[in-house]
């Protein structure tokens, strides 16, 4: 069921250390050594078929995926650790392990593993090698709309490993340090299962907060960050990091678009270069990119084995060898060029029809963010008896001192002006909110939902 994987890094007999948790290096022995009492729970009789996990705790939910799958359990990742989301996922399975207090108050009948008897005659591994057979299933976390499965096998997940081993080099054992969580696979595959798979150090915490990532650099000489755009944005805003950047050896961004400004200045403050990586749940890793120079913007470059075409509509198609589906239809319009290489126009779901008129929120949202005055600007259709656009901005400090002196109405008028250099009148926005900074949820993704209740008053 299992084969090695890379450089074989579960072996008992090693003491090199595979994670540092809360400030203590864990070694590969102690790793397996875990693993083993946890595998200790099931009776060869009686393995669950699947199992929900979810685990704030990264150094815990390493454990229990590797116990897991070596149990030959599905492992079930829900997004979040809200009641309701947890409540749904256990009516599939009654086994969960992980942060038991969150399914304690749910009052439903389930088995937590970690209060299982250690069965007898269990006979602890000398060695673990890397997961080949199983699944994971993740659970989208849109902002809106029901959650989707989405089943991952291992060989798959190893494909992705083998393609981000082979694109990236890292340098000097790097420690991986991470502002993004695990459950979601984007960081299960960048801040857990590559490092771990190919004998570099995770780093355990999650680093909510600049501060907290300079003082890991501080005390790391070699180090691998996992973020997100939301994240760096803010970031930019008081790099804390610039006297520690000789430390830095990738920043990694995925989970949604990091603007081409933004990735310019953090460029410029840290002299290292943001990789961007494009791809979803579903599709897995598609592309990647380094955006250095606002005159020259970077095509974005598909991965290894990754073929990607344009239909006559813009809408992008992927062969790709992570999708059985090798003509898979992406929701994203592009432009590719003859090298393979191509350029995002925004998504195919963000085009709507305006009596009539055919108009890319994406490009609005572009065009207002082009102003002097805006630092951000989202833009939603809003259904009724006639549909329209509304606009969320969040106004520069330039903006922000014309709201305060000039008003709302006067502000609204100052932007629609500039949305009418481009776009039909019928297209421009019909009402307008300020706000101090967009909404992000937990995933560093825009809450559709808390966008639209912004327009619940009446204007």
């Amino acid at each position: 069921m299992f084969s090695t994987f890379q450089n074989k890094v579960f072996q008992s007999n090693s003491v090199s250390v595979c994670f540092h948790h809360e400030n203590t290096p864990i070694s590969q022995r102690q790793f397996v050594s875990d693993v083993n009492r946890l595998l200790a729970k099931f009776s060869p009789a009686s393995v669950p078929s699947s199992v929900v996990l979810y685990s704030t705790n990264t150094y815990k939910f390493a454990v229990s995926l590797m116990a897991l799958t070596l149990r030959g359990c599905t492992v079930i990742l829900p997004p979040n650790g809200q009641p309701e989301t947890l409540k749904a996922l256990l009516q599939q399975t009654p086994y969960f392990l992980g942060d038991s207090e969150l399914v304690a108050p749910l009052g439903i009948d389930l088995i937590d593993i970690e209060n299982l008897p250690e069965q007898r005659g269990f006979f602890p591994l000398s060695q673990l090698v890397w997961p080949k057979e199983g699944t994971v299933v993740f659970y989208t976390s849109g902002s809106s709309g029901k959650a989707k499965p989405i089943v991952k096998s291992w060989q798959t997940i190893n494909k992705e490993l083998s393609i981000l081993s082979s694109s990236y080099a890292l340098k000097c054992m790097p420690v991986f340090i991470a502002s993004v969580s695990h459950q979601h696979i984007y960081g299960l595959l960048f801040r857990l299962l590559w490092p771990l798979s190919t004998g570099h150090i995770v780093d355990t915490d999650l680093l909510h907060y600049p501060e907290h990532i300079a003082a890991k650099l501080k005390n790391s000489q070699q180090a691998v960050l996992i973020s997100s755009p939301a994240q760096l944005k803010r970031l930019r805003a008081d790099n804390v990091l610039v006297d520690e950047k000789s430390h830095l050896q990738w920043v990694f961004s995925s989970g949604g678009p990091l603007s081409n400004d933004d990735a310019v200045t953090l460029f410029k403050q840290l002299n290292k270069p943001i990789t961007q990586v494009f791809g979803s749940t579903e599709t897995g890793g598609i592309a990647y990119r380094q955006v250095t120079n606002l005159a020259k913007v970077s095509l974005w470059q598909p991965f290894s084995g990754v073929r990607v075409r344009a239909q006559a509509d813009g809408r992008l198609m992927l062969n790709s060898p992570l999708v059985n589906d090798k003509n898979f239809a992406l929701d994203d319009r592009g432009d590719v060029h003859a090298s393979g290489q191509f350029e995002l126009l925004g998504r195919c779901d963000r085009i709507i029809k305006l009596e009539e008129k055919r108009l890319s929120l994406d490009e609005l949202e572009q065009h207002l963010a082009s102003s002097d005055w805006v630092t951000e600007a989202k833009v939603i259709a809003l259904p009724g008896e006639r549909m329209v656009v509304g606009a969320v901005i969040v106004l520069s400090p330039q903006g922000e001192e014309y709201l305060q002196d000039a008003g709302k109405l006067a502000t609204n008028k100052l932007l629609k002006a500039h949305a009418l250099t481009r776009f039909e009148r019928i297209c421009t926005p019909k009402k307008w909110r300020f706000i101090k900074q967009l909404p992000y949820n937990t995933q560093a993704k825009l809450n559709l939902k808390a966008l639209e209740q912004l327009f619940v008053k009446v204007d």
